[in-house]
């Protein structure tokens, strides 16, 4: 089976209610399960969360109102994963791709990208690519000095450099298996779908939200 888990905690520090919280006119959560309906290349929709079930008046969607244990900050993603593939004793073949509300942008193209891959990966990822400079990395000290370090002039040339790739939360593909048996999403043979633009919004804070709105300003034009 194919399977999309969306995790929807309704704590957030940094950002009340930040799963609600919404981007033209529609919550990130909201966002996610009809992307996942949508898409319809789900065998099953499981919506992972501590929210009131009045959230989630759809008969397409499985809520599974999780542990009390596995609603707090310090909850891991891998903690609440195996807790869905436990309750819902999934096959270790199945494939589950986890959708976090906090990326409102997806494609179905890039998801098919995902789920191709996953037929010769363990696991496949979305990422970005950042241009930074391992070898520029500096430790700091205290508040004003920073330890002290040899760079030649060569490790400042860019172009030198192998590409580097960072994970964006967009879409995270695993195989059930390869997952309980690394208890990670980048466990086994890893595969990976490049993104830009939009789809590497990563919402945290009110100016992520913004720019998100932004964003679909512009798609809306």
């Amino acid at each position: 089976m194919k399977i999309a888990v969306i995790p929807a905690r309704s704590g957030s520090v940094e950002l009340p209610n930040k799963n609600l919280q919404v981007v033209c006119r529609k919550s990130l959560l909201n966002r996610a399960i009809d992307f996942a309906i949508e898409a319809d290349l789900f065998d099953k929709v499981i919506v992972t969360t501590d929210y009131s079930t009045h959230l989630f008046q759809n008969d397409r969607v499985d809520v599974h109102h999780r542990p009390e244990s596995l609603a707090t900050s310090q909850a891991t993603m891998v903690e609440v994963l195996t807790d869905v593939i436990e309750a819902f004793q999934l096959d270790s073949k199945d494939k589950i791709i986890l959708l976090q509300p906090t990326s409102p942008y997806r494609s179905k193209e890039d998801l098919v990208k995902v789920l191709k891959l996953m037929e010769q990966y363990d696991s496949v990822i979305t990422v970005k690519e950042v241009e930074l400079n391992p070898a520029l990395f500096v430790t700091p000290l205290n508040k004003t000095e920073l330890l002290s370090k040899q760079v030649e002039a060569n490790q400042t040339n860019r172009q030198i450099h192998q590409k580097q790739y960072y994970p964006n939360g967009n879409l995270f593909g695993v195989t059930v298996g390869a997952f309980l048996k690394s208890q990670s999403f980048y466990g086994g043979k890893l595969g990976y779908v490049l993104q830009q633009g939009k789809y590497n919004i990563d919402i945290n804070t009110k100016e992520d939200l913004k720019l998100a709105d932004l964003w679909g300003q512009m798609d809306e034009v």
